[in-house]
């Protein structure tokens, strides 16, 4: 499980399997489930008194596995909505699955190992490339989109863009904290702490309005949680004055995002987003209940923007996705698929608040999930490999943390 956790990034590297896509994250993940029936299936024909039984966490989790596979029925490419079920739903679940079932609160503290390495990893690649020491891998080479992107000097690391490299490195920062309580020493976490400015100026250099707003706001609610799980604000001063230091940190994320934020100050990105959105609520209001179906939004745009001749130009390649979490739940699984996500962040919610000890580690999952919420509004923060799977181990570990037995795992 911790080898899956180090290769999220890995993704990118893809193949074939007798026919069928996949790429090495993937495979990490399917050979660890193997391992992990086989393993228990074996235990438990040995040792049938110590039958372990398997955990499952929320019915909610399958219900919208079962209604992102509905939903490939729906779409009119039903090859490339099945691939998105299963890099997007079914692996990421399988992920979340296995980790609820391998890990106790005991031992979830070594989940932050492999989820910091792979983290420092991108944001060392992500400044190189803002330093100009490297420019682009094997996929990106030649593309216009990514030159662009280095002639305006805006980090994208390994992946599609700046904004998906902000997407994965803030909540990823955030579920990579925990790693400071495995050291007991004040100058080793002083150490460890400061690594964490590489994945920071990795965020810096993306340029993301959405990454550089969604940072204020986790900031804000991993300290506004620590606090309060800590029962340090009960008196009407303690919560007048963590009010105030709250509006003046969220004032000075959008300040500093507005500034430092490329997107921020170009006209032209913001009224495509604009044309984007609207595009995206009128396929809403004539597809309510099913959806599109996945991977279906760019071509569904273009049809019904045909009059537009200046968006088919210039704003159609941007309408890979509607900009909006929301809204891409939504339309790629319908009403129900959105009513199911939504239940699921509930589900977390409640399992973090409701948990007992662990206040560092819940204080980063709530920081790490509202980062994905915050920065959904106005990008898409789950429908990829990488952002779909943090999205499960936050869930995953949230299960864990709020489990009523003793974690002894």
């Amino acid at each position: 499980v911790l080898i899956s956790l180090f290769l999220i990034p890995a993704y990118i590297f893809r193949f074939s399997i007798f026919g069928i896509p996949t790429n090495v994250f993937e495979v990490a993940v399917g050979i660890t489930f193997i391992y992990f029936i086989v393993s228990w299936f074996l235990n438990n024909q040995k040792k049938p008194e110590n039958y372990h039984k398997l955990k499952s966490g929320s019915v909610f989790v399958y219900l919208l596995l079962f209604v992102a596979f509905i939903s490939v029925f729906v779409a009119a490419d039903r090859t490339r909505a099945l691939g998105i079920f299963k890099g997007w739903f079914l692996v990421p679940i399988v992920l979340y699955f296995l980790i609820i079932n391998t890990f106790g609160r005991a031992k979830l503290k070594y989940l932050s190992i492999p989820l910091y390495f792979s983290l420092i990893a991108v944001s060392v690649w992500a400044i190189l490339q803002k330093l100009g020491v490297i420019s682009t891998l094997f996929y990106q080479v030649g593309d216009s989109g990514f030159a662009d992107y280095l002639i305006r000097f805006r980090a994208f690391g390994p992946f599609e863009s700046p904004n998906y490299l902000a997407m994965f490195l803030l909540p990823m920062t955030f579920l990579s904290l925990p790693i400071l309580e495995l050291f007991k020493r004040r100058t080793d976490q002083t150490l460890i702490l400061a690594t964490f400015i590489l994945p920071l100026f990795a965020l810096y250099s993306s340029h993301s309005l959405g990454g550089l707003l969604a940072f204020g706001f986790a900031t804000v609610s991993f300290l506004a949680f620590r606090l309060s799980k800590e029962g340090k604000i009960q008196t009407r001063e303690q919560k007048i004055r963590l009010a105030y230091i709250i509006f003046a940190l969220v004032a000075a994320a959008v300040i500093f995002s507005t500034i430092f934020s490329s997107i921020g100050q170009e006209t032209y990105s913001r009224n495509v987003r604009v044309e984007i959105y609207r595009y995206a609520i009128q396929l809403v209001k004539s597809h309510p209940v099913l959806g599109i179906g996945p991977g279906e939004f760019q071509q569904s745009v273009e049809n019904i923007s045909k009059s537009n001749l200046g968006f088919q130009l210039y704003g159609l390649s941007y309408a890979l996705h509607p900009h909006d979490i929301y809204l891409t739940f939504w339309l790629n699984l319908g009403i129900f698929g959105l009513l199911f996500f939504l239940i699921v962040v509930i589900y977390f919610f409640i399992k973090i608040g409701r948990s007992h000890g662990a206040v560092f580690l819940s204080s980063a999952l709530c920081a790490a999930m509202i980062a994905v919420l915050v920065h959904g509004i106005i990008d898409t923060t789950y429908f990829k490999n990488d952002l779909s799977a943090i999205f499960w181990i936050i869930v995953a570990v949230s299960v864990i943390i709020g489990s009523r037995d003793n974690g002894k795992q």
